[in-house]
């Protein structure tokens, strides 16, 4: 499949804050195996960029068991609800998806077109997320349908972590390391300013958790971390990769203020 272009998304006609849901026939000869209720569940994967400077974002979707998408959100700060979102979903009978999550003010749209494997447990092609500013960034994408509430459950965090707070900011770029218990709870770590090689804030036991909320679809929610100094980051969600390759969110610092959090093993 080709990447979609940025005319084709900028064509698409989304009425904000209504939620719409399709499946229509596949073409001629073609076989009739999926319909709209085989979307019900958690859908979870990730974002991949063409741009090898462009971040890989974690990404899911939720859907009731009629195939009606009710949310979705990815680790850069993005949330949509059936609610405030447009959410346009066209899922034909040969497996095809075509879906468009359009947030209520500004651009923020994600458009992902892919099929579904003949199993029925995932989903891959290709995606155009447009932001505030009208740039768009293209990839593909790939998601995998979880099977409910223990498909998360189970991980061990335990080892070293690190990655940045600040991610592709330099004037702003922060290294953040931890070591984390089998739960996820914060047994040590730091936060360094890159440039200068200073420890910004030390992290002792306790200082945190890591530990899942939402084990349909690894989330955790109202994240929080409070260093030595008594400065507080926190996060409204962080995303967990369910290899535990990524963890990833959008958060702000009490004293260094807002960034793009991820940490790998």
């Amino acid at each position: 499949m080709k990447y979609i272009s940025i005319i084709v998304l900028c064509s698409l006609a989304i009425s904000c804050g209504k939620t719409t849901e399709g499946s229509s026939s596949a073409s001629s000869g073609a076989q009739n195996n999926y319909s709209l209720s085989d979307l019900g569940g958690s859908w979870v994967g990730r974002l991949i960029p063409v741009d090898p400077s462009k971040r890989v974002r974690l990404f899911y979707f939720t859907a009731g068991s009629a195939g009606a998408v009710a949310n979705a959100a990815d680790s850069v700060g993005n949330q949509w609800h059936d609610f405030d979102s447009s959410i346009v979903v066209d899922f034909l009978s040969n497996g095809e998806l075509d879906m468009t999550l359009s947030a209520p003010i500004g651009q923020k749209k994600l458009r992902l077109q892919g099929n579904m494997a003949r199993a029925m447990t995932s989903i891959t092609g290709d995606y155009v997320y447009e932001n505030f500013g009208g740039v768009a960034h293209v990839g593909s994408f790939e998601i995998h349908l979880s099977t409910g509430n223990e498909y998360f459950t189970g991980l061990d965090f335990s080892g070293a972590w690190s990655g940045g707070f600040g991610i592709g900011h330099r004037q702003n770029e922060r290294l953040l390391t931890f070591e984390l218990n089998e739960s996820g709870q914060v047994t040590s770590g730091s936060l360094i300013n890159t440039l200068t090689g200073e420890e910004i804030h030390h992290y002792s036991p306790g200082a945190g958790n890591f530990g899942i909320d939402n084990t349909a679809n690894g989330r955790i929610d109202n994240f929080a971390l409070v260093a030595d100094d008594g400065s507080i980051a926190e996060c409204d969600y962080l995303l967990v990769a369910i290899d535990l390759e990524l963890i990833a969110g959008v958060g702000i610092d009490s004293e260094v203020g807002e960034a793009i959090i991820e940490v790998r093993r």
